[in-house]
């Protein structure tokens, strides 16, 4: 009879064959695909970021939050038209149960549409009194933390200066009072602000932690 089905034709994929005719190659399976969530599930495996590591490492008990504050301390000087500091900040004592992780250093200067030259002639160091220690081998330029539209700019290192726990952090100015005179000639007060993180590295004897 025409019209009579012919029988599966046996080949390697099952009962159809790939290489006798149409009804083979339609009835091959499809080859497998690779679930899509497995290569979604690769985002996963990303390390974190470190703003997720940071309060993941809080979260979890490392650092106790009662062992970590944050401080931010400004330091002034005023300089009269020949150069002479005629006022600075005092040293500013630290609470005596952390140790004062400094992280980053700004710049500020009154009238910053008229700082002129003066940030260029003024240079500081940070002392930590404890260790009678300056954080910077060389003093600091102000000129490197103020524009020259007089606008601040922030000094951020990767490492951190960790002072001993109780210091005194002291600021001292060094002003270039040979050509004060002639580039500024006016009384000028300019300032930094030291921001770190306060952190309890060693527990004192006997206490809980």
């Amino acid at each position: 009879m025409r019209n009579a089905r012919r029988p599966p034709i046996q080949g390697g994929y099952g009962q159809a064959g790939l290489g006798y005719g149409h009804q083979g190659l339609a009835a091959a399976p499809a080859p497998a695909m690779q679930p899509r969530s497995q290569n979604v599930g690769n985002v996963q495996r990303i390390p974190p970021g470190a703003l997720v590591q940071y309060y993941a490492d809080l979260a979890s008990g490392i650092v106790a939050p009662e062992d970590m504050r944050i401080e931010s301390l400004e330091y002034r000087v005023t300089i009269d038209p020949l150069g002479n500091i005629v006022q600075a900040t005092e040293p500013t004592q630290i609470v005596a149960r952390y140790n004062f992780a400094l992280r980053r250093i700004s710049g500020f200067i009154m009238d910053p549409d008229l700082a002129g030259a003066a940030p260029n002639l003024v240079s500081f160091n940070v002392l930590d009194q404890g260790r009678n220690f300056e954080v910077f081998k060389r003093p600091v330029n102000m000129q490197s933390l103020i524009s020259r539209s007089g606008s601040g700019n922030i000094a951020q290192w990767d490492g951190t200066f960790i002072m001993v726990p109780g210091a005194q952090v002291e600021v001292s100015w060094k002003i270039d009072t040979a050509r004060w005179p002639v580039l500024v000639g006016a009384t000028k007060q300019l300032g930094i602000q030291v921001s770190g993180d306060y952190v309890v590295c060693q527990g004192f004897e006997g206490e809980s932690r």
